[in-house]
């Protein structure tokens, strides 16, 4: 038991002496390989810092800057600061700060009317003459008196008549106030015409009218 347990111990000194020298051996190389890489970086370094960065265009992107003499750059005139018309407008001249009301330009001017055609009897007429209006027909007078009532026979009644204070009789046919012809008497009614116009333009008179 004794030959058992010194025999395990010394193993695990053994193990515990070579995992000691193995850490050594990978921390020397580690420390000498970067002691080796240190020298080539520094020529890159020195390199970069000495060469200067290529300028950057206005993009951002690496690329030549192009070399502009002061000559070559455009004079500003102050056409250049208006702002762009619009087009098929042309461009405002007015003065911002001026309060007066611009200039309207004219109306056009109205194109006159043609004048009308010539009438009849005008020495530019050309044509023939329309013709005449017919003569109107004159309208019978009016009637000056008033039918008030009849009396007499059935037959041949006689109408009473009325014009201001004058009272006329008068039977059927008798002219009456010099212009006037009793055509009918009845006794409610009577028809009256016209000396010198024809019998159709009679006109009829009731009691009181």
């Amino acid at each position: 038991m004794k030959a058992g347990g010194v025999g395990s111990r010394r193993q695990a000194i053994l193990l515990a002496v070579l995992g000691v020298f193995l850490a050594f051996l990978v921390v020397r190389w580690t420390f000498s390989g970067s002691q080796a890489a240190a020298p080539a970086l520094r020529p890159s370094l020195t390199e970069s810092a000495a060469t200067p960065a290529p300028p950057r265009s206005a993009g951002g992107r690496k690329g030549t800057a192009a070399v502009v003499s002061p000559d070559e750059v455009p004079l500003l005139t102050p056409e250049d600061l208006r702002p762009p018309s619009r087009r098929g407008q042309p461009s405002a001249d007015r003065d911002l700060f001026d309060l007066r009301e611009p200039t309207r330009p004219p109306l056009p001017t109205a194109t006159p009317a043609p004048p009308p055609p010539p009438a009849p009897g005008d020495p530019r007429f050309v044509g023939p003459l329309p013709p005449p209006p017919p003569t109107p027909t004159p309208a019978p007078p009016p009637i000056p008196f008033k039918f008030i009532g009849s009396f007499g026979p059935r037959e041949r009644p006689i109408a009473v008549l009325a014009a201001g204070d004058r009272l006329v009789n008068a039977r059927a046919g008798d002219l009456v106030f010099e212009h006037f012809l009793l055509r009918r008497v009845g006794y409610e009614s009577i028809d009256v015409g016209f000396v010198g116009f024809p019998e159709n333009q009679s006109r009829r008179l009731g009691i009181g009218q």
